[in-house]
């Protein structure tokens, strides 16, 4: 059962050295109020793209302090524009990228933050805070996707009920993984937990333990992975397929699985695909006292942060901040 306090643990890291992150819509109200947060606890520097007079007007009225953060006003400078766009003229012309779709796309701000990013004028990017998931991350993939890896994000879910914390994966990115895919999620996840010091005890979630549902070929791929990341990483603690209760409840484990290695103490979930992940996290925020702390997006050259349309501010706040935290990583 873990009981370090993650977000200390994040913000520790963060502040070894203080990395920059550039936000996409800098002008939304969470946003400004996390940046202030931000700043005045010298955890990252801040970049924010928008217009000048509207983000310092909304700041003022959210009573938010942006005086240190940097404002960069992606529509109107022509020179930073110019160069973004030439740039990713060069990062996606083996998809046939020209010069004046690129331009085009500069003209958003998801793709001048990936950009920016890529260019080397900020170490990570948090976006999503109004734009959909997708406006954001069709950009990161497309420029800061680390070649050949599978992007996944991790949840960071505190279990109020239990006082504990879970790692949930994939409830973002991958709709119907294959079972080399759930492999690198599970491998991605354990690695994530490692970097906190704590040890990873991984449940690859189904409907089915140990072959209670039968054979059917979603729990196979299951099965597959299971076997797939037992070979690369002998000596991490997992199991499956397994349902929830099975995974994380030590009553649960004792009547449907005795033998596992977890003993209903696994602290990753791992889903079999995007449907179940995203159903289950937006279920238990809505329907129980369970929180997210913040998430991770493994597979990335430079860290990215889907901050969500719906967020809380605190989860907001440190979102920002676990950019900064894999940046220093």
């Amino acid at each position: 059962m873990i009981k370090i306090d993650l977000v200390k643990k994040m913000e520790e890291i963060a502040k070894k050295k203080s990395a920059k992150v550039v936000i996409c819509e800098g002008w939304d109200e969470r946003c400004l109020k996390a940046t202030a947060e931000i700043l005045k606890r010298k955890l990252a520097k801040i970049v924010l793209l928008g217009e000048p007079k509207v983000i310092n007007k909304e700041a003022k009225k959210f009573g938010a302090d942006i005086s240190e953060a940097e404002i960069v006003d992606y529509k109107n400078d022509k020179k930073l524009k110019k160069e973004l766009a030439e740039k990713l003229v060069e990062v996606r012309k083996h998809k046939g990228m020209d010069l004046e779709t690129a331009k085009k796309l500069i003209e958003d701000e998801n793709y001048f933050g990936c950009m920016y990013a890529y260019c080397g004028y900020a170490d990570g990017v948090a976006g999503s805070t109004i734009c959909a998931t997708a406006a954001l991350m069709r950009p990161a993939l497309q420029i800061l996707r680390k070649k050949g890896k599978v992007v996944s994000e991790i949840a960071v879910m505190h279990d109020k009920k239990n006082d504990r914390k879970i790692f949930i994966t994939d409830a973002s990115m991958n709709i119907d993984p294959t079972a080399e895919q759930l492999a690198q999620m599970t491998h991605s996840a354990a690695k994530c937990v490692r970097r906190f010091g704590i040890e990873p005890k991984v449940a690859l979630i189904s409907f089915s333990t140990r072959g209670s549902g039968g054979n059917h070929p979603t729990i196979q791929t299951i099965r597959d992975a299971l076997e797939i990341v037992k070979k690369d990483d002998p000596k991490l603690l997992i199991d499956g397929e397994m349902q929830i209760d099975a995974a994380v409840s030590e009553f649960g484990a004792q009547k449907k699985c005795p033998d596992s290695p977890l003993k209903g103490q696994a602290n990753i979930l791992v889903f079999p695909n995007l449907t179940t992940a995203n159903v289950f996290a937006h279920s238990m925020l809505q329907f129980s006292d369970m929180t997210m702390d913040f998430t991770l997006i493994e597979g990335m050259e430079k860290p990215v942060a889907i901050l969500g349309r719906s967020t809380p501010l605190k989860s907001v706040k440190n979102m920002i901040v676990s950019v900064a935290m894999e940046a220093n990583s």
